[in-house]
């Protein structure tokens, strides 16, 4: 079957291994107390909320005091949502059993930010480095809530890190990370060891035919693959070797323009990469060809 069959077929996509961080920053200024409240008594979001005080929407909200304190909503949101963000998990994964624990919300996913220059003018700007200095742009938000696999991958002290899409339930974004205090523990205790995502090896059709399972079960967000201006691209991390230890699938939308005035982080267009080890593990996936929709 050939590549642009497969794309007709499963509707495919996928991921980037590691993606460069620009430094960002919230301008944010502290509101007036104009009610007289005593700022001293509040101690939690409630409290600040209740007293007027702005709501920062950062996912979860956050509440700011005129003193500056900064108190964060810790209402996780209702079993109603985390099921439905769960089961898009569940489905992409092709494992009905997973187990999720929900961590928290962010504003947009980890590989996907649109900003704009700072005011250079602006007197909270004291720095003046318009160059690495930006805003975010609340019309761009793009909440996720973000859940981690329960059971390490592979045996390894590592367990995949999911970002789904709070207002299309779309999962964006699948990447490895360590449990905050379970790697540790886990040492220590023996529960897991240097398991490998190598072994054993695979060929590369095999490789491939898995890489395109997992996108064939979200053919609701990869429907711009069926454009004939996209082409696939492949990606070895070691070009001509038979098991190179990465292989990677990647689609790129670079006729897209965002507005003038606009930057991006890390990528300026829709991108869908996906990433598997030379045993048939997925190691990365990122989409982000929704996301740039308004």
């Amino acid at each position: 079957m050939t590549n642009k069959a497969k794309i007709s077929a499963v509707i495919a996509i996928v991921a980037v291994f590691g993606a460069s961080y620009g430094v960002y920053h919230l301008i944010i200024k502290a509101p007036q107390n104009k009610g007289n409240v005593d700022v001293t008594s509040i101690k939690t979001f409630e409290q600040c909320s209740e007293a007027s005080f702005p709501i920062i929407r950062h996912y979860p909200d956050q509440c700011q005091t005129p003193d500056g304190r900064i108190f964060i909503n810790e209402n996780p949101p209702s079993e109603a949502e985390l099921a439905k963000a769960e089961q898009a998990i569940k489905t992409f994964m092709g494992d009905p059993n997973l187990e999720l624990e929900y961590i928290t919300q962010n504003r947009h996913p980890a590989n996907f930010g649109i900003y704009k220059p700072a005011d250079p003018n602006d007197p909270s700007n004291t720095d003046k480095q318009t160059a690495i200095r930006y805003d975010f742009t609340e019309e761009w938000d793009r909440p996720v809530y973000i859940f981690q696999q329960t059971e390490y991958i592979n045996n390894r002290c590592e367990v995949y890190q999911y970002q789904v899409t709070i207002k299309t339930n779309q999962v964006v974004e699948i990447g490895m990370v360590y449990p905050e205090g379970l790697q540790a523990e886990a040492s220590i205790s023996g529960e897991c060891g240097n398991g490998s995502l190598e072994w054993p090896l695979k060929t590369k059709e095999e490789i491939e035919q898995a890489a395109f399972a997992y996108l064939g079960r979200d053919s609701e967000h990869t429907g711009f693959l069926a454009r004939s201006d996209i082409q696939l691209e492949y990606i070895s991390s070691k070009p001509g070797a038979e098991n190179p230890s990465h292989n990677e699938w990647r689609w790129e939308d670079k006729s897209y323009k965002l507005p003038k005035g606009l930057i991006a982080d890390p990528f300026p267009y829709p991108t869908m990469r996906i990433i598997m080890s030379s045993g048939r593990k997925l190691v990365y996936y990122l989409n982000t060809t929704d996301l740039f929709n308004n």
